[in-house]
């Protein structure tokens, strides 16, 4: 008789253990974001419905307002502290696992000279014991308001770069439900911004989709995804093609590249992709793509500096 293993990787996992492979450089990242996507992919913070009728809907866009601006939203706090702690907890014990110093996993995340697992293992304690409230630090971050995460995070001796991180993907798995809510009534309606027409956020990469190449911008936090013009920048607008480059390295020529700016100085990640990709796995690919993210900074161009 012949016996069937019943043990299978999880895809995210698997996704980035074959990156870790593929780049040696990312191991260590990859190690982390394997330890706290799939936490992210499986929360449930009990969002609420958001109740926007089709003309509401038509009237935020088309005043360049995102659909979850100012709105009351609803979701379970405690849920949301849980699972802040588990992925600070998941965070604090993939970086301090017997690795020499100058091993130690330095993310863009940590905005302190702290060693990461320190720094993880401070927020961690805060939550618990409560002197960093949740929910007044998720109100903070729904609404925006980065620099009130930033003041109460400094305030308590916290990495503020690493606080206003997890608070934000803390947020996600609701984020990304309310996007699914809402999607369907935005059909037909132009959105030609660099920001997020359900969060706000700017666009964590583009994608060419399907054989016609469509582009489309991906926020990296809700997942939405929305049509923007081929030959244009997303910051300005900018459409002279004398002033908008191609970045790219020749071992990814067809699949990956970085679009820039002269006007504005900004840029963009582009992948191609035949079919949407999963908002899980947009992290994935925006860590995959980390090397545009150097190539178009030693060249002097900023991501979202120029909004």
């Amino acid at each position: 008789m012949q016996f069937y293993s019943t043990d299978t990787v999880d895809p995210l996992v698997q996704s980035l253990r074959t990156l870790a492979n593929e780049l040696p450089e990312l191991k260590d990242a990859a190690k982390v974001y394997e330890a706290i996507l799939p936490l992210l992919r499986d929360a449930d913070l009990h969002p609420g419905t958001i109740s926007l009728t089709t003309g509401q809907v038509r009237e935020k866009m088309t005043s360049g307002v995102p659909l979850l601006s100012g709105l009351d939203l609803d979701f379970d706090v405690e849920a949301a502290r849980t699972l802040m702690i588990k992925l600070v907890a998941a965070v604090e014990k993939a970086v301090s696992v017997d690795q020499p110093p100058k091993l130690k996993l330095r993310l863009p995340w940590f905005s302190s000279r702290t060693e990461p697992d320190t720094a993880a293992r401070r927020i961690r304690t805060a939550l618990e014991e409560n002197s960093l409230e949740a929910e007044t630090l998720l109100s903070k971050v729904a609404a925006g308001d980065k620099d009130a995460v930033v003041s109460v995070s400094k305030d308590l001796g916290l990495d503020p770069g690493l606080t206003l991180t997890l608070a934000q993907n803390a947020l996600k798995p609701a984020l990304r439900e309310w996007c699914r809510q809402l999607t369907p009534l935005v059909k037909g309606i132009p959105w030609h911004k660099s920001t997020c027409f359900m969060c706000g956020a700017v666009a964590t990469l583009a994608e060419l989709q399907e054989n016609d190449q469509v582009k489309h911008l991906r926020c990296g936090q809700c997942g939405a995804d929305w049509k923007f013009p081929r030959l244009q920048c997303m910051y300005c607008g900018n459409e002279d093609h004398r002033t908008l480059k191609h970045l790219y390295t020749e071992s990814h020529l067809e699949t990956m590249w970085v679009e820039v700016c002269d006007k504005c100085h900004g840029y963009l990640k582009v992948i191609t992709s035949f079919s949407p990709t999963s908002p899980e796995m947009l992290t994935v690919e925006d860590l995959a793509t980390l090397h545009l993210d150097s190539i178009a900074k030693a060249r002097g161009y900023e991501y979202g500096a120029v909004l």
